[in-house]
Parts: C-alpha cells; sequence; structure tokens
C-alpha cells in the first residue's frame, strides 16, 4: 500500500497462557478510515492495545510511518502521532470538560512542532458547540453522548495522524450516534487516520472506505466497505469466510 501509516506484520497477542492474535496483517492509509468489525471477544480491542503499547509486541510487528514502534511506552506512541478514545470514554471524573481537556493538551507534544492538524480547545468546541456550554461541567454529569465527545476532543487535542476509536457508538441514542459520527468526515478531512472498532456493521460500513472482519484473533475479511454483501460479512462473523480483496 502506498502512503502506508500503520501496518501490522504477522501481529501475535498474548495474555498469560491464552493466545489473543495469530499472525494479523493490517494496514491503513495515511488519511484512511478503516473499520473493525467482529463479534465480542475477536481480538479488536487487543489489536489497539497492541498498537498503543498497552500490549507488548516483538520488533517490526507493528510499523507507524515505516518505523517499529514495539517497545515504545504508551506516551511515546502518543508523541509519535497515536491517539485512543477507549471504550467507556474513561475520562477523569471530578474534573470539569475543560479540564480533561487540558490535561490532553498539557502532555501533547506535535502541536509546537507544527506536524499534525492543529486541534485547539475552539477547534474542539466547533466540532461539539454543546461542550463549549458544558466547559465548566463535571464530567460526570454529562449525559453519554457527550462524555463520549469529551473523549474524542481529548484525543484530538494530541494531535494524531492515526485516531484509534473504541466502541463509539456502544450504549448511546441512535441521534447521539448521528451527531458523533457526523464529525467523523470532519475529522479525517484534516488528513488523520481512523481505525473504528464498531459493532454497528452498517454503521461501519457507511463511515469507511475499507473494513476488517476478526474472528478469534484471526482476519477472516478484507474488503472495500461499499463493495462487500451482508452474507460474505455474515461468514465472516461465525466463520467460513472468504479472505482477500481485489
Amino acid at each position: 500500500m502506498t502512503n502506508c501509516l500503520l501496518q501490522t506484520r504477522g501481529l501475535t497477542a498474548r495474555y498469560g497462557d491464552f493466545q489473543a492474535l495469530f499472525g494479523l496483517d493490517i494496514e491503513v492509509a495515511a488519511g484512511e478510515v478503516v473499520a473493525l468489525i467482529g463479534a465480542n471477544g475477536a481480538g479488536k480491542s487487543t489489536l489497539l492495545k497492541c498498537v498503543t503499547g498497552l500490549l507488548p509486541t516483538r520488533p517490526g510487528m507493528v510499523m507507524l510511518g515505516g518505523e517499529s514502534i514495539a517497545g515504545l511506552a504508551p506516551h511515546q506512541i502518543v508523541q509519535r502521532g497515536v491517539a485512543m478514545v477507549p471504550e467507556g470514554r474513561r475520562l477523569f471524573a471530578g474534573l470539569t470538560v475543560e479540564d480533561n481537556l487540558q490535561v490532553a493538551r498539557d502532555h501533547a507534544r506535535r502541536l509546537a512542532s507544527g506536524e499534525g492538524p492543529g486541534w485547539t480547545f475552539e477547534r474542539v468546541y466547533e466540532l461539539f458547540p454543546v461542550l463549549s456550554e458544558k466547559r465548566r461541567v463535571a464530567v460526570e454529569s454529562l449525559s453519554g453522548g457527550q462524555q463520549q465527545m469529551v473523549a474524542i476532543g481529548r484525543a484530538l487535542l494530541c494531535n494524531p495522524r492515526l485516531l484509534l476509536c473504541d466502541e463509539l457508538s456502544l450504549g448511546l441514542a441512535p441521534k447521539v450516534i448521528g451527531e458523533i459520527y457526523a464529525a467523523l468526515p470532519v475529522i479525517a478531512a484534516e488528513g488523520t487516520a481512523m481505525v473504528l472498532v464498531e459493532q454497528d456493521v452498517s454503521l461501519a460500513q457507511r463511515a469507511s472506505s475499507r473494513l476488517y472482519c476478526l474472528l478469534e484473533g484471526r482476519v477472516t475479511l478484507h474488503a472495500a466497505s461499499g463493495k462487500v454483501g451482508r452474507e460474505a460479512i455474515t461468514r465472516a462473523f461465525f466463520g467460513g469466510a472468504a479472505h482477500a480483496m481485489a
């Protein structure tokens, strides 16, 4: 793939004696939106943990911009341009919206170097206007959708080249999901690549250009999002799927 930003090569991962990933080969180009689908326990979140340094990998298994990031600490990977919106949001309770955003900006180093799109408080508030109204409000008093917006804004303030989103729609009302997913093209337009882990397959297809399906730690489908049918996706979810795309 030309202009490849993220690449995994034969990626394996373990939790003690349990092997969770088996030789994953996945690529994401700069500025591309790729969806990662699969049933619970398929290995989607494990893959994100490997990319962010939360699980150890061997040299060469995870490449960012052509360089191995194996062995780097999570904060070092953030400094190289990777940020994650984690499942469950994991905001800092007791702090306001703006305090949560400030935590990210205080630890971001890429903005000063002039790299990345240059996200600021003001641009996050333009993306999610409700957060401007709630900036002095403690995050635990927000709705689930508003908390998700804070989590996305916090990640953006790290000015990532690659944004990893783990289950953005989980537990949210359809209207709120629509508002959040409407922001993704704005983020992508800045040249930020995204990996979307998503249980709602239709939503994942609409939001991405390509998708990978995982089953028991293996890739069972890789296809252009707009060209793969429901039958192929169903087989990939539950077994018996063909693999590659043109």
